[in-house]
């Protein structure tokens, strides 16, 4: 007697235990019903950026043909670029020595051609009567 009750009692907890796992999965499948449409939605989004790839990578496919060729061009015209903007700074620099250059022997011709009593003024470039520590004629 005691061994078939034990075994209704096992028998008894098994179904309910079945019974909860039939009522759990009824309710997943349910849930699961709502998320189907989406899912499909989802997986015709992959498609469509699967053949947006596909497009993409045929595109890439015919611009790979001439892109080593405007590469070079590239490059070579940055190279041209890159040579005539140091031309232009090599000649503005000669350019900036030579005004230099100019302005000293000009500064040296004027000092050299002073008239008698007179000094080269560099800040005004002109020249200049040298003061006379003796002449007191301001205090007359």
């Amino acid at each position: 007697y005691k061994k078939v009750c034990q075994a209704q009692r096992n028998v008894r907890r098994e179904r309910r235990s079945m019974y909860s796992v039939a009522v759990q999965r009824r309710d997943l499948e349910r849930e699961a019903r709502r998320y189907v449409s989406w899912l499909k939605n989802l997986a015709k989004m992959d498609d469509d950026d699967l053949q947006f790839c596909d497009k993409l990578e045929k595109k890439l496919d015919m611009i790979s043909v001439c892109h080593e060729e405007a590469k070079s061009l590239r490059d070579q015209r940055l190279a041209e670029e890159v040579q005539k903007r140091a031309e232009a700074e090599a000649t503005a620099q000669r350019e900036a020595e030579e005004e230099e250059r100019r302005r000293i022997l000009d500064n040296a011709k004027m000092e050299a051609q002073a008239p008698p009593g007179m000094v080269w003024n560099k800040e005004t470039r002109e020249y200049e009567y040298l003061h006379d520590p003796t002449e007191e004629s301001w205090r007359d």
